[in-house]
C-alpha cells in the first residue's frame, strides 16, 4: 500500500509541478515515483539462495497436546534486503499461522525460531511450506517466495488406560458358563469336580471316582476365545456437540481405548463402524494391532449412514463366540434390531451409550420424541440382555467402563 500511495502521489506531483512549471517540484515528484520503483526492482532481482529446516517433536500427539516446532533458516547470499517476513503454513486445526520477521541488510545470516502447535482435532496434517516475504528497505515493495519442504504430522485420539471388568457377581458370571482362559487345552476341554446334588449321574467320571475315593463328575468347558468386536456408531445425525468436546470424539477415544485395552488383555480385535468392517488385527502382533487401530480411528469421520445394519452385518459375520462392545449415539428401536441381530450367539454384549445432549447448547438438543425414543431403545437393549452403560459430557472413559462391572459384565 505504501508503494502504491508514493506511486500515485509521485504521478500526480509530477505532472501537477509541470502543468505549473515549477521544476524543482517535479524533481520531487520523480524522486517519490522511483522510490517504489527501485524497491520494486530490488527485490524482484533478489536470489532468494535460502535453505529451512523443520523439525517437529513429536510429530504424532493425541488430541489436545502441543507440538514443539524448531526451523532453523539459513540464507548463504544475495543482495541485502531490508525485511524478511516469514509465514507458515498451518491448518487451522493446529492454530494460528506463526508469523515473524527479520531485519538485517546482511547477505549471509543464520536464525533458529521455535514455536508450539496445538492438535485442535483429530487427523493427518501437513506443516509448510513456509512463505517468505522479501520488502525493501523503505517498505514500498514485496516479492512472495515458497520454500518446497513441509512436514506431516498426526493427531490420534485420546487412548485412556482402562482397568479389567468381572471383580462383581453377575449373571455371566454363575457357575458353569463362565469362560475360562483355557486355550491351549483344546476345544470341549474336560475337567473334574466334586459331585454336587442334582448333578447328573451320566457325568461321573468313573476314572478319577476310583481314584480319589469320592463321586467326581465332569466339568465341560469351552474353551476361552479372546476376541472382541468393537462398533463404533459413527453415523453424524446421531452425535451432537462440534470439535474435540463433541460426543462423536468422545465415542472415537472410548473405542480407542477399549481397542488397546482388550489387544493388550491378549484379544483379538474387530472394529467396525456404522460403514462396516475397518480393522482387524488377525495374524498381526499386538503392537501392531494398536498402531493399525490407532491409525484407522485418527481418519475415523462421520457419515451418512442412517442405520447400523452395515455395521451389525459386519459383527454378525464374525464368530459367534466373540464379545461384542458397542459405542452408541442416540439410538432409536430399529437401531436395537440391528444390534440384536449383531450379537445373536455371543456370550457377551456391552453398550456404552452417550447422552448425546449433554454435549452441546440447549438449543440444539434432540426433540422430547426423540428424547423419549432413545429411553425405550435403551431399555430394550438392557431387556435383551445387553449390559448397558449410559456415559455424559462430563464422564471419563475410564469411569464410564469401570461401571460396567456393576452391570455383571465379565471382560
Amino acid at each position: 500500500m505504501r508503494g502504491r500511495v508514493l506511486l500515485v502521489c509521485g504521478v500526480v506531483l509530477t505532472i501537477a509541478a509541470l502543468w505549473i512549471g515549477e521544476r524543482d517540484l517535479a524533481w520531487v515528484g520523480l524522486i517519490i515515483l522511483l522510490l517504489p520503483l527501485l524497491g520494486l526492482l530490488l527485490v524482484s532481482s533478489t536470489r532468494m539462495r535460502m535453505s529451512c529446516e523443520r523439525t517437529v517433536r513429536p510429530s504424532r500427539c493425541t488430541l489436545g497436546e502441543q507440538m514443539d516446532v524448531v526451523t532453523t533458516l539459513e540464507r548463504s547470499a544475495g543482495l541485502p534486503v531490508g525485511i524478511l517476513r516469514f509465514e507458515e503454513s498451518v491448518p487451522r486445526a493446529l492454530g494460528e499461522r506463526p508469523r515473524f520477521a527479520i531485519h538485517t541488510l546482511s547477505g549471509s545470516w543464520r536464525r533458529t525460531v521455535r514455536y508450539t502447535l496445538t492438535g485442535n482435532a483429530r487427523g493427518r496434517y501437513e506443516v509448510g511450506p513456509m512463505l517468505v516475504r522479501a520488502c525493501d528497505p523503505f517498505g514500498t515493495a514485496r516479492a512472495d517466495h515458497r520454500f518446497t519442504s513441509a512436514s506431516q504430522v498426526m493427531v490420534t485420539p485420546k487412548v485412556f488406560p482402562l482397568e479389567a471388568v468381572g471383580s462383581a457377581s453377575g449373571p455371566t458370571r454363575s457357575g458353569e458358563a463362565t469362560p475360562e482362559q483355557l486355550g491351549s487345552q483344546g476345544q470341549d476341554d474336560v475337567l473334574i469336580r466334586e459331585y454336587r446334588q442334582g448333578d447328573d449321574l451320566r457325568r461321573v467320571h468313573w476314572r478319577s471316582t476310583a481314584h480319589l475315593g469320592e463321586i467326581m463328575v465332569r466339568r465341560e468347558e469351552q474353551s476361552w476365545d479372546p476376541a472382541v468386536s468393537v462398533l463404533l456408531d459413527s453415523r453424524g445425525g446421531r452425535h451432537s456437540g462440534v470439535g474435540a468436546d463433541s460426543s462423536f470424539e468422545w465415542a472415537v477415544s472410548a473405542a480407542a481405548s477399549i481397542c488397546t485395552h482388550m489387544l493388550d488383555s491378549g484379544y483379538r480385535v474387530r472394529l467396525a463402524d456404522a460403514g462396516g468392517q475397518i480393522m482387524a488385527s488377525d495374524d498381526v502382533d499386538v503392537p501392531t494391532a494398536r498402531e493399525h487401530a490407532l491409525v484407522t480411528l485418527t481418519d475415523e469421520r462421520m457419515g451418512d449412514q442412517e442405520d447400523l445394519l452395515a455395521a451389525a452385518r459386519a459383527c454378525a459375520a464374525q464368530q459367534g463366540g466373540e464379545t461384542l462392545v458397542a459405542v452408541l449415539g442416540r439410538i432409536t428401536e430399529s437401531d436395537v434390531i440391528a444390534l440384536d441381530d449383531a450379537r445373536r450367539g455371543r456370550p457377551l454384549s456391552m453398550a456404552l451409550v452417550l447422552d448425546t445432549d449433554t454435549f452441546t447448547a440447549r438449543r440444539f438438543r434432540s426433540t422430547p420424541e426423540q428424547v423419549d425414543e432413545h429411553d425405550r431403545a435403551v431399555d430394550q437393549l438392557s431387556a435383551h440382555g445387553w449390559q448397558v452403560v449410559t456415559a455424559r459430557m462430563d464422564d471419563a472413559v475410564p469411569a464410564a467402563w469401570s461401571r460396567f462391572e456393576r452391570t455383571g459384565a465379565v471382560l
